[in-house]
């Protein structure tokens, strides 16, 4: 199969896989927020973010590191075996880890002591993200297949929630339902990975273990750190403004999710394409980028202010009457999809790509340094519509940050590649001091 057929088959499925993975939840949505409420929606919500951090830690910045080296080794089966092994097994680690940190959290604070069982459930989440391994899929440009275990997955959950949950106090059997479509996922994928694949069996060394999470650690830092203030966005809320402020919050959030979501396949297609790209010609991989920066802008620009238009008929069909505030709030979050389609391009297809991981790192930690006190301020004095402007607010200071960056090192992804920048050596050689 040629590169650029296979790369319009990896979007395809990937535009397949965030459709049925968005899409699902939009269809259950306003079912969920009429039958829950915004308190009980709140709280489950609260719940989720909570979960999610551990989900950060157990992916460890995964998604990025190891998809790189699958895509750069993966003409070697043995050279694949052995970084799918070691990654599992690493990601085993970090979900026990999750697994006592919760446990010890919850029965520690009093808020969180309140619904134990929520929490549990949740915790769905964190074993999904340990065993169905999206990173691997990406690696090798197979999305075809995840986006089939995926999507199956996904859809059960859409009977599953009308079914089950008929009044506020099923919020836990929502939140297991959620948690549970990458659990599923993975118990449809494994037996194909172990048989269809060319997986020889390795067992890793505490030596491969610990030099994996060494190497992922700069971009654990860097995907970590602005996931987890965004995540904390709920969190504080529900700490400064109460259930009834992250309810509304988070149904505009998952909303401009949805939206996001749309530019979610190009990224994901793009990252290890341009990765094997870049093994062949460093200008083969920054023409990539030019290319992919004017098609990502232009579609990112155009969702944005559709997201803004649209927000009143959107939330009024969707959401319903006791969800009108989340109007306001929708339209103060809709220039996200802009903003994270083009740091997108500058973080992870440039830096990412040409090994800036450094410098990535940097800019993603001083945004979430930004973004908590930001969002502490403005979620006490305006809750949710306050959390929203913290949102837009942090995720500007990246894409300003990442552009400045690049323009200091003469990497400017909107020109015809630099002639200084096109040989694989110079490339390689740009370091943060």
């Amino acid at each position: 199969m040629s590169s650029r057929r296979l790369l319009i088959e990896n979007i395809a499925s990937l535009t397949v896989l965030q459709g049925l993975n968005y899409a699902a939840p939009l269809i259950t949505l306003p079912y969920l927020v009429r039958v829950l409420q915004p308190s009980h929606f709140g709280l489950l919500s609260f719940a989720q973010s909570i979960v999610l951090y551990f989900d950060f830690f157990t992916d460890f910045g995964f998604n990025f590191s190891q998809t790189r080296a699958i895509a750069a080794c993966r003409a070697t089966p043995d050279s694949v075996s052995k970084i799918f092994w070691t990654t599992i097994y690493a990601k085993i680690l970090l979900m026990s880890i999750s697994a006592v940190a919760l446990t010890a959290l919850v029965a520690l604070t009093p808020k969180l002591r309140e619904t134990p069982s929520l929490y549990a459930v949740n915790f769905l989440y964190v074993i999904g993200t340990t065993f169905f391994p999206i990173w691997f899929f990406q690696g090798l440009e197979r999305m075809k297949l995840a986006a089939a275990f995926f999507g199956a997955a996904r859809l059960l959950t859409i009977p599953a929630l009308f079914l089950f949950v008929r009044s506020p106090q099923d919020y836990v059997i929502a939140g297991a339902i959620q948690a549970s479509v990458e659990v599923a996922a993975s118990i449809l994928a494994w037996p194909i990975i172990l048989r269809s694949l060319r997986l020889n069996w390795y067992p890793p060394s505490i030596h491969d273990i610990s030099d994996t999470l060494r190497r992922a650690w700069p971009l654990f830092l860097s995907a970590s750190a602005f996931q987890l203030s965004a995540s904390s966005t709920i969190v504080i809320l529900g700490f400064t403004a109460g259930e009834i402020e992250v309810g509304y919050f988070n149904a505009a959030d998952k909303l401009i999710k949805a939206s996001i979501a749309a530019l979610n396949p190009l990224g994901q297609a793009l990252f290890p394409h341009i990765t094997a790209a870049k093994l062949r010609s460093a200008a083969s991989a920054l023409h990539l980028i030019r290319k992919s920066f004017f098609v990502v802008a232009l579609v990112s620009i155009s969702i944005s202010i559709a997201t803004y238009a649209w927000a009143r008929p959107v939330c009024q069909i969707i959401l319903g009457r006791s969800f009108e505030h989340s109007i306001v709030v929708l339209q103060c979050l809709s220039p996200l999809p802009l903003l994270y389609g083009v740091s997108n391009v500058f973080g992870t297809q440039t830096m990412l790509v040409f090994e800036m991981d450094a410098m990535f790192s940097r800019i993603m930690l001083f945004t979430a340094i930004i973004a908590l006190p930001a969002t502490v301020m403005l979620s006490a004095s305006f809750g949710a519509v306050g959390a929203a402007a913290a949102s837009v607010t942090t995720a500007s200071f990246m894409v300003a940050a990442m552009l400045f960056a690049l323009h200091s090192k003469g990497m400017h992804v909107w020109r015809r590649p630099n002639p200084r920048l096109a040989c694989l050596a110079e490339v390689s050689r740009l370091k943060v001091d």
